[in-house]
């Protein structure tokens, strides 16, 4: 099942599930918020009925409006911790977003302050929480899995190299792919980031340092994990090194994030125009 958040005007947002050819509006205003809403969230996602509108005709919101808390992994892939010149981290590596974090949707553009000098972006498996987790198991892990989306962060630097980034948005969608969709742990995915139409980042999932049960385990060891949370699984390298990732420095730059089975996220990074 493919669960998304639409928009139905300029300030409301639903719930809904899609089909091939529409979309079937459910009553919660976001997909959060379903899932928030009770164990039973599943059945009743793929029971409800209520309006359809043409996929042709909807326009995405961020998939959670308003994620309680998002965790941030990383980094996660061998080529990337080479590419940062860290040392392979023993355990994941995370910090906590809570509130205040501008999420966007899977069209949307993501507007660049004057200030940000270099632009940067990777997509990243994100991974939606659908039961409480605290102290859970690698083996059981997976079991308070909702399902999982396409993300790509974008963030500014705003000074010299090793001046830390300052991120700008989280693009998050289009939709939520449950995980009866997709291989256990979402693992054997490819992984693709395309900037003005070139291949900047390829990987797969399987290529993640630790999978989604051992990120989710490690994480509820320090942060309850609750209905609705969002955890995105790092982002791989680029090709070569990392000022290659960056965006180049024009007005407007095409970003196409592709995991394959789960979703597409199609961006324009705008920019002011130099002066």
């Amino acid at each position: 099942m493919k669960l998304s958040t639409v928009r139905l005007g300029q300030h409301r947002t639903a719930a809904a599930r899609l089909q091939k050819k529409h979309c079937v509006l459910l009553p919660y205003p976001d997909v959060g918020a379903l899932i928030a809403s009770g164990d039973d969230w599943w059945e009743r996602a793929g029971a409800d009925t209520g309006e359809r509108h043409r996929l042709d005709d909807i326009s995405y919101a961020p998939l959670i409006v308003r994620p309680g808390k998002m965790v941030a992994v990383g980094p996660n892939h061998a080529v990337r911790v080479r590419e940062l010149g860290c040392l392979v981290p023993a355990a994941p590596e995370f910090s906590v977003r809570t509130g205040g974090h501008v999420v966007v949707g899977a069209e949307d553009d993501v507007r660049v302050s004057a200030e940000g000098q270099d632009v940067f972006w990777g997509v990243e498996l994100g991974v939606v929480i659908g039961r409480r987790a605290r102290d859970v198991t690698a083996r059981t892990a997976l079991r308070h899995v909702a399902g999982y989306t396409v993300v790509n962060d974008v963030a500014v630097r705003n000074g010299p190299q090793d001046i830390p980034s300052t991120a700008v948005a989280t693009v998050v969608g289009p939709a939520l792919v449950t995980t009866d969709e997709v291989p256990i742990g979402a693992r054997g995915l490819t992984m693709n980031c395309l900037v003005d139409g070139r291949v900047r980042q390829k990987a797969s999932t399987s290529e993640l340092l630790f999978d989604v049960a051992t990120v989710i385990a490690h994480v509820s060891r320090s942060v309850t994990l609750l209905p609705g949370d969002l955890i995105t699984t790092g982002t791989p390298t680029g090709t070569g090194t990392g000022h290659e990732r960056e965006v180049p420095p024009r007005s407007r730059t095409q970003v196409i994030s592709v995991i394959r089975g789960v979703g597409e996220l199609r961006n324009a990074v705008i920019r002011p125009r130099p002066q």
